[in-house]
């Protein structure tokens, strides 16, 4: 049942999301934190902890962002290089525990420091493996992402024991799609969404419907990985959760977290998803060339 390319592969994984509310602006506390966290996700079987978009530092932007659009000093205060200190101490964890570690953070440029990034760093047993890097920063009234950050501009899949992995963070998953299904056409059969979601009415709806829809499209696992709580003004609604396909079920919801800090995970074969391959094959009777035209057109270039 596995395809060839998968077959050095493990082919069961648990992945476990931290429904997550950290200390705004005090890194080193987050990072004593997400330490404890992945070892307490790690003795419930977890192989792949994660944590939520901007987790090491916290999301909001301090006051002068807004006031004088210019970059937040907490952020560039919290934001270090991938590899740095804070991603070296979880790497050492991690191939203690055998664990891998997908973590939000704000990242510094290294040729640039006054550059941040928000980033995703992926961190496994053999070390630091890279980061993803987010493209789609929200914009005022209610964000200033924009005046911290700078966009990525790459969609990496990243090499696991238990086959390629994509990573995205909150926007880019749940508002360009298309990120999602080029990933899965490099070859990642798990798609890992770091969020900072708000609360707000139909919001579990939303993490349920957003989080299944990729999954369904693709035949592939998706995760999403939510902030919880309040923090300085926003507050944000939990409900990280996992899914994907489930012989006979074309859709699952495999966990669901609440609104409140907890640890939701599952453990997900790659077995079963590969058997769905021989009723509904994705990547061979989707008609790319047609796609490729439609968006060339459009996008006029």
């Amino acid at each position: 049942m596995i395809p060839k390319e998968y077959e050095g592969y493990e082919k069961v994984v648990t992945v476990a999301c931290i429904n997550w509310q950290g200390v705004w602006g005090d890194k080193a506390a987050n990072l004593e934190k997400i330490k404890a966290k992945t070892i307490e996700a790690s003795k419930i079987g977890a192989n792949i902890v994660i944590f939520p978009e901007l987790a090491l530092s916290g999301y909001e932007c301090s006051e002068e962002a807004r006031r004088d659009q210019k970059q937040c000093s907490m952020h560039r205060e919290a934001a270090e290089t991938i590899p740095g200190q804070s991603t070296e101490e979880i790497a050492e964890l991690g191939k203690q525990l055998g664990v891998y570690v997908i973590l939000g953070m704000p990242e510094k440029d290294r040729e640039d420091s006054d550059v941040s990034y928000n980033s995703a760093a992926v961190v496994g047993p053999e070390g630091i493996i890279g980061k993803y890097r987010k493209i789609w920063l929200m914009l005022p009234p209610i964000w200033t992402e924009i005046y911290c950050f700078k966009a990525g501009h790459e969609l990496p899949v990243f090499e696991t024991r238990y086959g390629p992995i994509g990573i995205q963070v909150c926007g880019d998953f749940w508002r360009a799609p298309e990120y999602s299904r080029i990933q899965y056409l490099k070859g990642a059969r798990i798609i890992i969404n770091l969020a900072g979601t708000i609360s707000g009415p139909g919001k579990k709806e939303f993490m349920t419907l957003a989080t299944g829809g990729p999954a369904i499209n693709s035949g592939i696992y998706t995760v999403s990985c939510n902030r919880t709580g309040k923090e300085l003004t926003l507050s944000y609604c939990g409900y990280s959760t996992i899914a994907g396909p489930s012989f006979t079920r074309m859709s699952k919801i495999y966990a669901q977290g609440g609104a409140s800090e907890e640890i939701v995970h599952a453990t997900l074969n790659f077995e079963s998803l590969h058997y769905w391959e021989s009723f509904i094959n994705v990547k061979k009777q989707t008609n790319w060339k047609l796609i490729a035209k439609e968006y060339t057109q459009l996008a006029g270039i």
